[in-house]
C-alpha cells in the first residue's frame, strides 16, 4: 500500500491533544513506530486483531501502536510510551481480512492495562507534542539541517526523486522532526527516544545526532 507523502492532510483533532486518561485498544508490532503527523498503513488478517480493529471502528476509530523489539518475539515487551491515531481509511477484504491507514495524531503514556483478551485494552494518558516552532530561529536553522542530511541518507538508499523534490515542504508540517524520523531507517533505541520526547527542541537536537552518525557512517 502506498504511504501517502502529504504535510497538509494532517487532521487536527483538538480532542485529542487534550491531556486526559481512559481507554484506548492497544496494538503491539515488532519494531513499527507511529510518530505524530505521520501516515501508518496496515494489513490485519489475524482474528484477534480483526476483533480489534472492528472495536475501533465501533468506538471512534482510534488505535495505539506500541513498538517492541524484534528480538522479543517470543517475550513481548510493550514499550510504554508510543504513538496513537486515528483511522482515515479502512478498506475490508471479502475473506475478513482489512487494510486501513492510521494518521498519526500524537503520543500515549500506558496507566493501566484493563483487558489482554482477545486484544490489548488500556487506559492511556494521551501526552501533547509540542509542534513546529515557526518562530524559532535556531529551531529552523536546525531544521534546515535535518532536511540536508535526510535528503543526504534517502538518496544513497535509492529513495524515489518525486520524495527528494517534496522534502523541502516538510518545514511547513505540523511535527517536521517525527516525520523524518519516521522515513529514515536507524536504531531502534533512538526512534522510541525520539517518539517519546515532547519538546520540539529536544527532539530536533537527538535526531541530529542520529543523522550525523549515520552520515558519518557512509
Amino acid at each position: 500500500m502506498h504511504l501517502p507523502f502529504s504535510i497538509y492532510s494532517f487532521t487536527v483533532n483538538l480532542f485529542s491533544f487534550m491531556v486526559s486518561t481512559f481507554s484506548l485498544p492497544i496494538f503491539p508490532l515488532s519494531e513499527v513506530f507511529l510518530f505524530p503527523g505521520t501516515f501508518l498503513p496496515l494489513h490485519i488478517f489475524e482474528p484477534r486483531y480483526r476483533s480489534m480493529l472492528s472495536y475501533c471502528l465501533e468506538n471512534g476509530r482510534e488505535l495505539a501502536v506500541s513498538p517492541y523489539r524484534q528480538s522479543d518475539q517470543w517475550n513481548i515487551e510493550m514499550e510504554t510510551t508510543f504513538g496513537f491515531g486515528h483511522i482515515i481509511q479502512h478498506e475490508a477484504l471479502p475473506d475478513g481480512r482489512s487494510n486501513i491507514i492510521l494518521e498519526g495524531l500524537g503520543i500515549a503514556s500506558l496507566q493501566e492495562i484493563i483487558s489482554e483478551e482477545p486484544f490489548i485494552i488500556a487506559n492511556v494518558e494521551k501526552m501533547i507534542p509540542e509542534r513546529n516552532l515557526k518562530e524559532d530561529e535556531n529551531y529552523q536553522q536546525t531544521l534546515d539541517e535535518l532536511i540536508f542530511l535526510s535528503k543526504r541518507i534517502l538518496l544513497r538508499e535509492g529513495a524515489d526523486e518525486s520524495l527528494i523534490l517534496k522534502m523541502n515542504q516538510i518545514k511547513n508540517h505540523f511535527y517536521p522532526v517525527d516525520f523524518l524520523a519516521s522515513i529514515i531507517p536507524f536504531d531502534y533505541e533512538s526512534k522510541q527516544k525520539i517518539l517519546s520526547t515532547t519538546k520540539s527542541w529536544e527532539k530536533s537536537l537527538l535526531f541530529l545526532e542520529v543523522l550525523i552518525n549515520l552520515n558519518l557512517s557512509e
